[in-house]
C-alpha cells in the first residue's frame, strides 16, 4: 500500500512541475485607454481581445488580435511590446469590414526566457491608444507572462 501511495504522490508531482512547462494560449480582453478615455467619456465602441500562444514550436509567438463591432471600416494598427513597454513596435494593421469585425494574425519568434507581453491598438497613423492590455500603465508593468525555452 505504501508503495502505491509513494508512486501516486511522484506521478502527481511530475504533472505539478509539467505544467508551466507546457504551452498555453492565453486569451486577454482589451480595454479602453484610461489616459484617452477617462471617467465621464465615451468609451471606443465594440469589444476586443487578444489571444497569445506559444504552442508552436521554440521561442514561437502566435498573436491573433479580434475586433467586434469596432468602428466599421476603420484601419487600426497593432503594436506588441515584450519586456519594455517604452519601445513597442508596430507589428501589423487590421482594418474592419463594414459591421467593425476585424481579425490579424502574427507568427514570429520571441528571445528564449521568460517574457512578459503586451499590446496596445491605435487608428492608424496615430499615436494616441485606443484598447490596449490591462495593467500596462502599471508599476511593475502589467501584461500576460509567457516562457519561451
Amino acid at each position: 500500500m505504501r508503495r502505491v501511495v509513494e508512486v501516486a504522490l511522484a506521478l502527481a508531482l511530475v504533472a505539478l512541475l509539467a505544467v508551466p512547462v507546457m504551452a498555453a494560449a492565453q486569451k486577454v480582453t482589451l480595454v479602453p485607454c484610461p489616459f484617452n478615455y477617462g471617467s465621464g467619456e465615451t468609451p471606443p465602441p465594440g469589444s476586443v481581445f487578444v489571444i497569445f500562444n506559444n504552442s508552436a514550436g521554440a521561442k514561437n509567438l502566435q498573436i491573433t488580435v479580434s475586433l467586434k463591432r469596432a468602428l466599421p471600416n476603420t484601419e487600426y494598427d497593432i503594436y506588441l511590446g515584450v519586456d519594455n513597454w517604452g519601445t513597442p513596435g508596430k507589428i501589423g494593421t487590421v482594418k474592419t469590414n463594414r459591421q467593425g469585425n476585424g481579425n490579424f494574425h502574427l507568427n514570429t519568434k520571441v528571445a528564449r526566457g521568460t517574457r512578459v507581453l503586451n499590446v496596445d491598438i491605435t487608428l492608424a497613423g496615430s499615436d494616441a491608444d485606443i484598447y490596449e492590455l490591462p495593467g500596462i500603465h502599471d508599476t511593475p508593468m502589467g501584461g500576460v507572462t509567457m516562457n519561451f525555452k
